[in-house]
């Protein structure tokens, strides 16, 4: 591995840009340097990459050669605009962005779960990162996938931190205003998420099924190879700052007893508390927050021989930050950087 590898990312002052260089730090992986990027008007910002600061520059002046590898967590249009322009120039990219999630020549990546797509990619790779949704249940379903996924429902519990900064400030600012007896602006939302919860998340279709739905369900068919898979899913905001909590119902092939999935679920590397006799067995979304673990708790049969448990992970590190940085390191150890 290469002690010179220059990293740019690209939405550095965001949420998960900001966890980005967090876990970039934390992991000390063997970087020369890192190009913190972002939209003009935050040039001259600054951003922090463990004990350093780091200026923020305008990608729009950014030359992409003197870059090995981009992460770009800014959004679909930063992605849009960016992407062609960094692999043009050799440079390897990691999007987190819906732009191309979906495209037939673009790997969409779990590290731990399709490994083998990151094979012989050549130079100006690009890599796509899944929604942030659907990380933590591609990987439970991986865990439990060699009993024969069949039919998976889930509904989702999203916190304000999925939609950005200004989402979590809406919900603070409307919050105070409810307890000072004020009228609440809507700004992000079109409907006031403080004391709420809003059952769409995105538009819909002419189905009624909204755009986080759909995600939720092309992409879990991509990364686990499953395009048949029968999923069935209601996405709704929560008034909850940061962590995505998920009630998952799995119909499998093979008979699935509530110990055997946890033992599964264990083994393909997620945390289990859940012990129905205990005090309090579960992980709560806040609980989930600040570290990069997905949990799991409530595991239990279900009607129709089906298993059903609950799932929480921060969003913002577990199902974003940390897939980006743990694909960096990935392309790393097979010496594309070398």
């Amino acid at each position: 591995m290469s002690e010179t590898l220059r990293i740019a990312v690209v939405g550095a002052t965001s949420l998960v840009g900001e966890a980005v260089l967090e876990l970039l730090a934390e992991r000390a992986l063997p970087i020369g340097r890192v190009f913190a990027l972002d939209v003009a008007e935050k040039d001259g910002e600054t951003v922090s990459l463990g004990n350093l600061e780091l200026d923020v520059a305008s990608v729009e002046d950014f030359d992409f050669a003197n870059a090995s590898l981009a992460i770009f967590v800014g959004g679909s249009e930063l992605s849009r605009r960016f992407v062609p322009e960094a692999r043009n120039a050799g440079c390897a990219v990691i999007d987190f962005s819906a732009v191309y999630r979906l495209s037939e020549d673009v790997p969409l990546v779990v590290p731990g779960i399709n490994d083998a797509a990151l094979d012989d990619l050549g130079e100006g790779l690009l890599l796509a990162v899944p929604n942030c949704t659907v990380t933590p249940v591609a990987k439970a379903l991986a865990a439990l996938q060699a009993c024969g996924l069949e039919r998976v429902t889930v509904a989702t519990y999203q916190s304000v931190s999925g939609t950005g900064r200004a989402a979590l400030e809406e919900l603070a600012n409307q919050t105070t205003a409810l307890f000072g007896a004020r009228d609440v602006e809507l700004e992000v939302y079109p409907k006031r998420i403080s004391f709420n919860v809003l059952p769409q998340i995105g538009d819909v279709d002419e189905q009624g099924i909204s755009e986080e739905e759909q995600s939720l369900v092309d992409e879990l068919h991509k990364v686990l190879a499953e395009p048949q898979l029968r999923v069935e899913a209601s996405c709704v905001r929560v008034p909850v700052f940061f962590g995505h909590g998920w009630a998952v119902t799995l119909q499998t092939r093979d008979p699935l007893t509530a110990d055997k999935a946890r033992e599964l679920l264990a083994a393909g590397g997620l945390q289990i508390v859940d012990d129905p006799r205990g005090e309090l067995p579960y992980v709560t979304p806040l609980e989930a927050s600040g570290n990069e673990a997905v949990w799991v708790s409530r595991v239990r049969q279900t009607a129709g021989g089906t298993v059903s448990f609950w799932l929480a992970a921060d969003n913002v590190r577990a199902g974003a930050a940390e897939p980006c940085v743990a694909l960096a390191a990935a392309l790393m150890k097979r010496g594309y950087f070398a």
